[in-house]
């Protein structure tokens, strides 16, 4: 990596910098020892008024030894790209360095090594560097991230956060590739020929009968068998009903593990809305008749105004919950609380889930690889809150043709006043 031109220089003459001083030397009496053994193989790099450039380990290793002078080679003798990769070096050394210029040394030094020497691997670079193979390449994977200005990696506080948030896009891209996307052949359009989002179709009807690309998150607001019809509220007077008998919710869980190969890709997340009442029934369900992993702890959305069966009675319940289960191995995008406080919503649909909420949930689970379904989706809210977030695709079913209108409606209005800003 030197041009071989240098001389001898007192060692009193160089100045080492600040950064220089500070930084942990490691190994020292190993490097005397083999110094004496062997003498100096490659010299030290100064500025032409002293300023050592790079060489410290080499200059305390010398100074131990006793040596008043040693082998010296110029800045100016180096040609910019030399120059460049010894800069670099010294830079990935630096135990104070921000991870971020940390990453973007080792991509440059990496960049820089392959330019000079075409068959430079991530094993030569980690060697030259003293840092682990599979380190380097996290390195690397981060910098490339870092160098399209991905914004969740540049803010990311920590190299390791910043990793885990390229690791999962890479997983998530990598499930894309392989998933088994499957042509049309018999079934349901995704978009009717007025080009609705959400159709208005029976689940069980239309399950059976898919065969089209599958989703990679499923989104599910089963009615939950629990007769909320029956309620005293007001916003079922105002919307009217649905079929909410048991018998209609257990019909709609065998068309889901039935039919789940149709819809559901082989790695996927799903979101599942329930009464607590099924918790431990649901969680046997999920458990027995299809291949989710359900995490044993829900997510919560607690509400200003709930419903109560009974006012004389009992509290008004103003929490829902949400099952989140994993098919396969597919990644989240990144972390969020499983908790989520705001007002409850009703103006479209009597028991709509509050759009915001969903965001905050979908926010972790949703990217441009997403392909988000929602069998029985009502007011189109989430269908609503995956797009906002960037899905690829979303598609939603609803059985009630007016509701399915106005969902449609809705969905249309918010994409067209995001496109307007």
């Amino acid at each position: 990596m030197t041009s071989g031109r240098f001389q001898s220089t007192l060692i009193s003459t160089i100045t080492v910098p600040p950064d220089r001083q500070r930084r942990e030397l490691t190994a020292i009496n190993e490097l005397a020892e083999s110094i004496r053994s062997v003498g100096l193989i490659n010299p030290i790099v100064i500025t032409s008024d002293g300023i050592l450039v790079a060489g410290m380990r080499r200059l305390t290793a010398c100074t131990q030894l006793g040596w008043t002078h040693i082998p010296a080679q110029y800045t100016s003798d180096l040609d910019p790209i030399t120059l460049q990769i010894i800069e670099l070096e010294e830079n990935v050394k630096r135990v104070d360095l921000p991870w971020q210029d940390h990453a973007a040394a080792v991509q440059r030094y990496h960049k820089l090594m392959q330019q000079s020497t075409p068959v430079w691997s991530q094993t030569d670079t980690a060697t030259a560097l003293g840092i682990s193979q599979p380190n380097i390449s996290r390195f690397l994977m981060v910098a490339e991230e870092l160098s399209k200005g991905t914004e969740n990696v540049v803010s990311a506080q920590r190299f390791s956060v910043a990793h885990g948030i390229v690791e999962r896009k890479l997983a998530r891209k990598a499930d894309e590739a392989t998933a088994n996307f499957r042509k049309v052949i018999d079934a349901p359009k995704e978009k009717s020929a007025s080009g609705e989002i959400i159709q208005c179709a029976d689940f069980n009807e239309w399950a059976p009968q898919y065969r089209g690309p599958r989703f990679n998150f499923i989104h599910c607001d089963f009615p939950y068998g629990v007769g909320a019809g029956s309620f005293d509220q007001s916003a079922f007077r105002s919307h009217g009903t649905y079929d909410d008998s048991r018998e209609s919710y257990l019909r709609l869980l065998a068309t889901f593990a039935k039919n789940l190969d149709n819809f559901c890709a082989p790695s996927a997340h799903l979101m599942f809305w329930f009464s607590m009442k099924n918790y431990q029934e649901l969680l046997e369900f999920f458990a027995t008749e299809t291949d989710f992993k359900m995490q044993y702890i829900p997510l919560v959305w607690s509400k200003h105004l709930g419903i109560i069966s009974d006012p004389a009675r009992t509290f008004r319940n103003c929490l829902e919950f949400c099952l989140f289960g994993t098919r396969g191995d597919r990644k989240i995008v990144r972390t969020a609380a499983n908790h989520y406080h705001g007002v409850s919503s009703n103006k479209d649909h009597m028991s709509e889930k509050y759009e915001p909420m969903l965001r905050h949930f979908f926010n972790a689970l949703v990217d441009n690889t997403s392909t988000v379904f929602d069998p029985t989706c009502g007011s189109g809210a989430a269908i609503r809150a995956a797009d906002f977030c960037g899905a690829a695709r979303v598609l939603g079913l609803e059985i009630n043709p007016e509701y399915a209108h106005n969902a449609n409606s809705s969905f249309l209005k918010a994409r067209a006043l995001r496109n307007a800003k």
